[in-house]
């Protein structure tokens, strides 16, 4: 009996993980207690740096005070599986969030089909969006990579001049 019950826990924790519904919580990036999701912006993906620290071994998900951020990728992406791996060179690129509380900021890789064989797989190629989404999950708006220091400025202007 003990034992039944014990099998059945681990199978509801292998589907809770499995499914995702076990998620860890977001690493804040802010000093202080922890402030509720409504009250603060959340970041996820393959990051490598936020407004200049490196936060490459603290996980992919973070929590950041509203206002101007700039995060920066690593320059090789890629992961891997018992059923395969992949890895792409994208080079040293970087946005400038411009964050607001309540909302989430994603980094998402996208696959695309190949058409070249290589050993017994097919390579294509690599989409890196940026996006911003509202609390709901449907995104607001697609971000472009910063091209200069006058994009940081813009952002950093466009938050300064946000009334709180």
């Amino acid at each position: 009996m003990v034992g039944r019950r014990i099998l059945a826990s681990l199978l509801a924790l292998a589907s809770a993980v499995a499914c995702g519904h076990l998620r860890s919580a977001p690493r804040a990036l802010y000093p202080g207690p922890a402030l509720p999701e409504e009250r603060v912006a959340l970041l996820n993906g393959p990051i490598d740096s936020v407004d200049g620290a490196d936060v490459s071994r603290l996980g992919s998900s973070f929590a950041l005070l509203p206002g101007c951020h700039v995060v920066g990728l690593p320059a090789r992406i890629g992961e891997g599986s018992v059923s395969g791996a992949w890895s792409v060179d994208i080079g040293r690129r970087f946005y400038a969030f411009h964050m607001r509380a309540g909302r989430s900021y994603a980094i998402e890789i996208h696959l695309r089909p190949g058409t070249d064989s290589v050993g017994t797989g097919t390579v294509g190629g690599v989409e890196v969006r940026a996006v911003e989404k509202d609390a709901r999950g449907k995104t607001l708006q697609t971000i472009e990579p910063v091209h200069g220091q006058a994009d940081i400025d813009a952002c950093q202007a466009s938050a300064d001049n946000e009334t709180p």
